[in-house]
């Protein structure tokens, strides 16, 4: 949400070329402090834990853990404070590809990418130490992760958090606050965290699905996600009324842009999640390769 803007009531002209698009940036805002912050964060631990490498147990960090974390950190500036904020006020299917990202881009890179070792480096020693324990198999935050993490549990409160926020009495409250506009982001992120979590399965606390359960898991999502987004788009009248006031930017009225949105999270959300389901089956098909080229061979009898 365009900080400023919302803030001293301006309105926006009409953008009328993407060349104007991506020239909307939201630079003076809380989520350019905190992803600095965090993005700083990451950097330092990068460097304390590979100056490191090598001694103990300490393994560097590689090219490509850090390629996804800036990956990662990227999608997060973009939908945070780049155009597709600032504009998300003025447009429903920009507010949909900010959620998007937030949830089906952002959070599996980093996960995959498990940045929490090199956070924990970045802190000092006392306090990386305590955290680490907290962390571990019997810590309290440890059990809370994996309670969270369980599939039935993820998933559930992904869906919940999904389609709560699109009801249109929450979406307008939303809009309209930018604490609450705060929330919803971090909630949505937050979601999207535990439910990719039993399939990536990063440190520390590793998932216990196999590939099969983990296939299963991410087409199970499918359904919910799709229904919200066909919901959306052929529901034939708007939803949020917000976006019958706001500037026709590229000259699409309020239904154009909510049948954009719902399509958008309809086909291109659930090719994410079909392209996940893809890499499963091929990490599956490749683990059983690998079993069957060491398993015992019976011979037959003479």
């Amino acid at each position: 949400m365009p900080f400023l803007l919302h803030i001293t009531g301006e309105s926006r002209e009409p953008l009328d070329s993407f060349a104007a698009f991506w020239g909307e940036w939201a630079l003076m805002s809380p989520p350019t402090v905190v992803l600095g912050f965090l993005l700083g964060a990451y950097i330092f631990g990068v460097y304390r834990l590979n100056s490191r490498a090598g001694a103990g147990n300490t393994a560097p960090i590689s090219i490509w853990r850090i390629t996804l974390t800036l990956l990662g950190f990227s999608a997060l500036t973009f939908s945070l404070i780049g155009p597709a904020d600032v504009l998300a006020e003025d447009q429903f299917f920009l507010h949909m590809i900010q959620h998007l990202l937030l949830t089906l881009v952002a959070a599996p890179l980093l996960l995959i990418a498990s940045p929490v070792a090199v956070y924990l480096w970045s802190l000092p020693s006392d306090v990386r130490y305590t955290i680490a324990g907290s962390l571990a198999r019997r810590g309290k935050t440890g059990r809370l992760i994996r309670k969270l993490t369980y599939p039935k549990a993820a998933m559930a409160i992904y869906v919940l958090t999904m389609y709560t926020w699109h009801v249109p009495v929450m979406y307008e409250a939303a809009i309209h606050n930018e604490a609450l506009h705060y929330l919803e982001h971090f909630m949505f992120f937050g979601a999207a965290i535990l439910f990719w979590w039993p399939i990536a399965g990063p440190a520390p606390v590793r998932s216990q699905l196999t590939y099969p359960q983990r296939l299963l898991y991410t087409m199970l999502a499918l359904t919910p996600s799709a229904a919200l987004g066909a919901l959306i788009t052929l529901v034939g009248s708007t939803l949020y009324e917000h976006y019958e006031a706001t500037p026709l930017h590229w000259g699409l009225d309020a239904g154009e842009d909510q049948s954009l949105g719902g399509l958008i999270m309809w086909v291109p959300g659930n090719f994410v999640l079909v392209g996940a389901a893809t890499v499963l089956f091929f990490k599956w098909y490749e683990s059983e390769s690998r079993a069957s080229r060491y398993r015992p061979r019976v011979r037959a009898e003479p």
